[in-house]
């Protein structure tokens, strides 16, 4: 008997002695082939970037751009780099081609100056725009109250565990953002409603560093065929910043902060290849998208929550019913949510790794490295693809935190179904796969999580 133990044992020691070669003959395969896909996603990055208005397709060389950017408490980022840098790209797109839409909103800083002098400097080169510097801070917003003077309940209020007096209401964070954006709007509904002019896309821009060739890249993203496109923004590299509003093709946040990012096969498989990767929503710093959904359009299907015919995408936060619910969304990824439900949007939504920015000057230097100006060296990639596996074996399925997670939110949505339906009241909320088990409210210098 233990003769015969005895020769099994030196039979499997026999057999598994070529297992540890195995392995290393697979890893080193791996990383062979690993090393080649990143010298593609290298080329395929440089050969992406624009420099010149002339190297674009020629069908968007002369395209009408209405450019939007909000400001709070940004004077630093003004002064230290971002004037500058917008008059760069006024300079490059023509004045001729552009209108700007500026609001600084009640800045706890001196950003109300810096943004009054770009308008000077925007007024000398012939810029077309709408200044607005609102002096209404956010403790004069709260201030209002959530009763009208009719005593009519606001919208944008809901009740917290956070509240100082019991029976409290506290205003939201995100329908405030979102109607300070469709303020910067404003003016382009207005000149195509009072003059039918239209403009082919809208630039959004955060208070971020950028080149005009980030911009020239983005309008060339896919041969300039899209709905929306976005870049990456980056404040602590190699970790990108927008994880709120970012969802991959299969509506789900990203399983990293670091490159490759992605769960879903058909984003990541784009994204290692260095092209534009195609996702259900995405903000991160600088995004461009086409013009035309935001205008009237009232013979499409779009849908608001409350079931009503939209007239052309705005910006939204959650219902307040259903925030109520420990619930929230940015409107960044709301409107990508509306654009898709309302049938509007035929050519993508695109992440282009071409494209990033930086709110720091020194985050923007670190994603443009070396002679070939990248932001994934050869071991980041490989390292991030062995991590990103990892990564993907543990958060799939929902036995998964990232799988209970969303079976939460989405059983607090059904719920807010019922209830709706309980008092006779329509609900929908097309939005589930940007919404979050988390609840902002503003404050007085900024926002806050509450519980």
């Amino acid at each position: 008997m233990f003769y015969t133990s005895y020769r099994r044992s030196k039979s499997w020691q026999r057999a598994s002695r070529p297992l540890p070669y195995v392995f290393i003959f697979l890893l080193l395969l791996d990383i062979l082939r690993l090393l080649n896909a990143h010298r593609t996603f290298s080329t395929n990055l440089l050969t992406q970037t624009v420099y010149h208005v002339e190297d674009l397709p020629h069908e968007i060389q002369n395209q009408k751009i209405y450019i939007v950017a909000q400001f709070w408490t940004s004077e630093e980022v003004l002064v230290d780099f971002w004037l500058n840098q917008f008059l760069k790209l006024v300079g490059v797109l023509g004045a001729e081609n552009i209108y700007v839409s500026i609001i600084e909103s009640g800045s706890l800083d001196d950003s109300a100056s810096a943004i009054q002098w770009l308008d000077e400097q925007l007024g000398k080169l012939g810029v077309e725009r709408t200044v607005v510097v609102d002096p209404t801070t956010h403790a004069d917003a709260i201030e209002v109250g959530p009763v009208d003077q009719h005593g009519h309940e606001r919208t944008g209020w809901i009740q917290t565990g956070d509240s100082d007096q019991p029976g409290q209401k506290e205003l939201r964070r995100i329908p405030y953002l979102a109607n300070v954006r469709n303020q910067g709007l404003k003016p382009m509904l207005d000149m195509h409603n009072r003059d039918h002019k239209t403009f082919d896309k809208i630039l959004y821009l955060n208070d971020v560093y950028f080149e005009p060739s980030d911009i020239l890249t983005l309008l060339a993203t896919n041969g300039g065929h899209y709905d929306v496109a976005c870049g990456i923004d980056f404040h602590y590299p190699p970790a990108f910043y927008d994880t709120f509003a970012l969802r991959d093709s299969e509506g789900r946040g990203p399983v990293m902060a670091t490159f490759p990012y992605f769960r879903s096969a058909n984003t990541r498989s784009l994204m290692l290849q260095g092209t534009p990767a195609q996702v259900m929503s995405c903000w991160n710093g600088v995004l461009l998208v086409d013009a035309a959904p935001y205008y009237d359009h009232t013979e499409s299907n779009a849908v608001s929550p409350a079931g009503t015919t939209a007239t052309g995408l705005r910006f939204r936060g959650l219902p307040d019913s259903l925030a109520l619910h420990h619930l929230e969304a940015s409107e960044c990824c709301l409107i990508h949510a509306d654009l898709i439900a309302s049938g509007l949007a035929h050519r993508g939504i695109f992440l282009n790794p071409a494209v990033r920015t930086g709110y720091t000057t020194k985050a923007y230097q670190l994603t443009h490295t070396g002679l070939d100006k990248g932001f994934v060296s050869a071991w980041q990639y490989i390292t991030g693809v062995w991590r990103n596996r990892i990564a993907r074996w543990k958060s799939d399925g929902i036995s998964s935190s990232a799988g209970q997670g969303m079976a939460e939110v989405y059983r607090k949505i059904r719920q807010w179904d019922q209830e709706g339906a309980n008092i006779g009241e329509k609900r929908s909320e097309v939005g589930g796969f940007c919404t979050i088990d988390e609840m902002h409210i503003l404050i007085w210098n900024g926002w806050k999580h509450v519980w």
